[in-house]
């Protein structure tokens, strides 16, 4: 706990001090993403999966950009009663290497080192035999991802398109998935 209370403050003080730096520059942006994630289950009506991600980015130079993320998801199974819930909120950095600087179509290549915490409520007992696993965890994890970005003609909004992998498992149920961010420069 105390390791991620120091995380959580280098980065408030690590991006505070960044944003004060470069006041009235574009080197700043701020990214989001809200949406249920898509597979059979949400079409079949068995699940709900929203996924939620919030980042700040620096824009260092033309081809490094860094920052604080928070991101996340929660599965509400829609198919037991009471219904089965699974969360995660991670709470980390990113680093990105973006090459073709004066393009509009941007490839890039992010590392993301975060903390991760797990919990679930009303674990289905019928599907599962032994002990119970713990219903609330913590890890620290992390992704690295190749994609491209595609910004607007003022290059004041972009469109993040990655695949990630990871060594611990996302929404989908594996250790890669296609995601996106939409951003805003400012």
């Amino acid at each position: 706990m105390k390791l991620l209370t120091k995380m959580i403050l280098c980065l408030v003080f690590a991006g505070g001090s960044l944003f004060l730096s470069a006041q009235g520059s574009t080197r700043h942006s701020i990214g989001f993403q809200v949406n249920p994630y898509i597979d059979d289950l949400l079409f079949t009506n068995t699940s709900v999966k929203p996924v939620y991600a919030f980042r700040y980015t620096y824009n260092v130079n033309d081809h490094l950009s860094l920052g604080p993320e928070f991101s996340g998801y929660h599965i509400i199974m829609l198919n037991s009663d009471p219904n089965f819930t699974i969360s995660n909120f991670n709470i980390g950095a990113f680093a990105r290497y973006s090459f073709l600087p004066e393009s509009r179509i941007k490839p890039f290549f992010e590392v993301s080192p975060y903390y991760t915490f797990h919990s679930y409520k009303n674990f289905p007992e019928t599907n599962y035999y032994g002990t119970l696993p713990p219903d609330k965890t913590s890890y620290f994890s992390g992704y690295i991802a190749p994609g491209i970005t595609l910004f607007n003609k003022s290059r004041n909004v972009s469109l993040d398109l990655m695949y990630k992998f990871s060594n611990k498992q996302f929404v989908n149920g594996s250790k890669s998935v296609f995601s996106y961010r939409l951003n805003i420069r400012f």
